[in-house]
């Protein structure tokens, strides 16, 4: 979902950058590099530590939480041709399944503002699964719930990481750009550049496909 259909990514970004304002601290550019990797506690422990916010973790959680679902039910948008896509899709009797790492509570408030809940066959959530988009279990119980082989399904990703796990694991894989993924690896190369050689399948817009 997020940066592949939903165009999410910079508020992933802005979140430490609005909850830190909001307790007075003054922002570094590195700020991002710093978390972007990081768990949600993690970050709530890398900021008391680096900038002596001095609240619970448990607050600090909760605070981020705060921020990004409301970005999820008022704020954010599908990217350009994305529901096109998913209703030609749905028109020809392919079956989808939203396959994030996003909790349930943030993506069924988003996708039921963006009115296209009824285009997925199901939503299925890393947290729900006990899992995560490094192991290939969240995309093989996506492609049992449409009756398919991992070889008869595409997986829709903007993430590196998601890309090789499902290629590993047998499926056709499409790469959708999102700038995020711009951001350079540690051989200094980009994600994308990566995913250019890595996937089946590549686009920069949705309508693409169309």
């Amino acid at each position: 979902m997020d940066g592949t259909i939903l165009d999410s990514m910079p508020m992933w970004h802005g979140v430490s950058d609005r909850y830190l304002s909001s307790h007075g601290v003054l922002l570094s550019s590195s700020v991002w590099d710093d978390v972007k990797r990081l768990t949600e506690t993690e970050t709530a422990l890398f900021f008391q530590e680096r900038f002596g916010i001095d609240e619970p973790l448990e607050k600090i959680c909760g605070e981020f939480e705060s921020i990004i679902f409301g970005e999820y039910a008022r704020n954010l948008l599908l990217k350009d041709g994305a529901r096109e896509v998913l209703e030609s899709l749905n028109g020809m009797g392919v079956p989808c399944v939203l396959a994030t790492a996003t909790n349930r509570k943030c993506v069924e408030a988003c996708l039921d503002r963006l009115g296209i809940r009824g285009l997925f066959r199901d939503v299925l959530t890393c947290l729900d699964l006990g899992t995560s988009k490094h192991e290939p279990l969240i995309f093989q119980t996506a492609a049992e719930v449409c009756g398919a082989s991992a070889g008869e399904s595409v997986v829709f990703e903007d993430a590196l990481h998601c890309v090789e796990t499902a290629k590993n694991a047998g499926f056709l894989t499409c790469a959708v750009f999102d700038s995020s993924a711009l951001e350079k690896c540690a051989d200094g190369r980009s994600d994308w550049e990566h995913m250019k050689e890595m996937a089946d399948f590549l686009i920069k817009n949705w309508r693409e496909i169309l």
